[in-house]
């Protein structure tokens, strides 16, 4: 009995090394976990906003282009997948001459960049194509943004895409979103979110 009660006075109260090790385990498990999730949806959200400010961005294009009565162009500056610049025709009024001042610029943060329209649908015309430029051109009354075709933004090198297109049948750009796109139903753009 008295062994006992000098034991139970004498022993020190607290935490064996293998159950510290075992809640330090579990928590980088779920902090990797978590981790994991936090990278998804920061390239969702970054893609959203680059898609959603290059649509603000044509939009402005447009309206630049009637308000200068001037036929504005868009391309990729040459090495620089993130920037878009715009440049105005004088020449052909059909972007095959663009001046080398630059009017605008848009420059989407790394590593979002600027892809070919294939990689994202079913759109013939690239606005802004590497061989060849599309021209923004005033019209009374409505946008002067070309009445088809779109850009397509891809982040970095995942399956995460955003896209801004123009309908034939509406007078404005869509900018929409999609994630995991394999090309199976390009076709048409129902397997996208509109932003």
């Amino acid at each position: 009995m008295v062994f006992a009660k000098r034991t139970a006075c004498c022993a020190k109260a607290g935490y064996t090394l293998v159950e510290v090790l075992v809640v330090v385990s579990i928590m980088g498990i779920l902090s990797a976990m978590g981790v994991a999730g936090l990278q998804g949806a920061i390239a969702n959200a970054r893609v959203k906003d680059a898609a959603v400010n290059t649509a603000a961005f044509v939009e402005r294009v447009a309206n630049e282009s009637n308000r200068l009565s001037a036929v504005l162009c868009l391309k990729i500056e040459p090495g620089n997948p993130q920037k878009v610049i715009v440049v105005k025709d004088d020449g052909k009024k059909d972007c095959s001459s663009p001046s080398d001042g630059i009017v605008d610029y848009l420059e989407i943060e790394p590593p979002n960049q600027y892809v070919e329209m294939s990689h994202c649908g079913p759109v013939t015309l690239d606005w802004f194509g590497q061989s060849k430029q599309v021209a923004f051109k005033p019209r009374l009354g409505i946008s002067a943004a070309p009445p088809e075709g779109g850009v397509c933004i891809q982040y970095g090198s995942r399956d995460v895409y955003g896209a801004v297109r123009k309908d034939p049948g509406k007078n404005w750009v869509i900018p929409m979103w999609k994630v995991n796109h394999d090309g199976s139903q390009d076709a048409n753009w129902s397997n996208w979110v509109e932003l």
